[in-house]
């Protein structure tokens, strides 16, 4: 009887080690972006100015988890050791979309991310808020991509058609 509950009990502690391990999959070490959604929502600044509060939400892959960058020594680094997710606005002109001058507005940093283990692949969702004080385009989307810190440039992943038209800032 000894024998079998010492049997029962390996097998049982076995289970659980193998159910534990998790699998290791595998990622290229470019990073990848998927835009999921983009919402609007009406609030109010530090100030207590009515702005509307864009939230762009996407997911991330990086397979060599090197995603993220530290917070540089100085304000005069270069923007590559500033940024490393960049957007682009879109605007509509006519029947085309063009793209606006790339404002520093547009570029946010990824704060430092490493994963500890065997498994460096990271995967996520980043949320990026983007205020609008002044609505200056009625109908634009965004471009998005990051950079990882070996200089990978993920692919480019678009926003929906935004339209903006009819909204009045002073009656959120």
């Amino acid at each position: 009887m000894n024998f079998i509950i010492k049997i029962g009990l390996s097998i049982f502690l076995l289970a659980i080690i193998f159910a534990s391990c998790e699998e290791i999959k595998s990622y290229p070490e470019i990073p990848s972006v998927n835009y999921h959604s983009f919402s609007l929502y009406g609030t109010t600044d530090a100030l207590g100015n009515n702005i509307l509060l864009g939230k762009l939400k996407f997911e991330f892959t990086d397979g060599d988890g090197d995603l993220g960058l530290e917070q540089p020594d100085s304000i005069d680094s270069p923007d590559s050791l500033l940024y490393n997710l960049y957007l682009s606005l879109h605007e509509k002109e006519g029947s085309e979309f063009i793209k606006t001058e790339d404002l520093s507005s547009l570029n946010f940093r990824i704060p430092y991310i490493e994963r500890e283990g065997q498994n460096k692949t990271l995967t996520g969702t980043i949320t990026v808020d983007l205020e609008y004080k002044v609505i200056e385009y009625d109908t634009f989307f965004y471009t998005f991509h990051i950079i990882d810190r070996q200089f990978n440039k993920s692919n480019v992943d678009s926003t929906e058609i935004l339209i903006f038209t009819g909204i009045n800032l002073d009656s959120l």
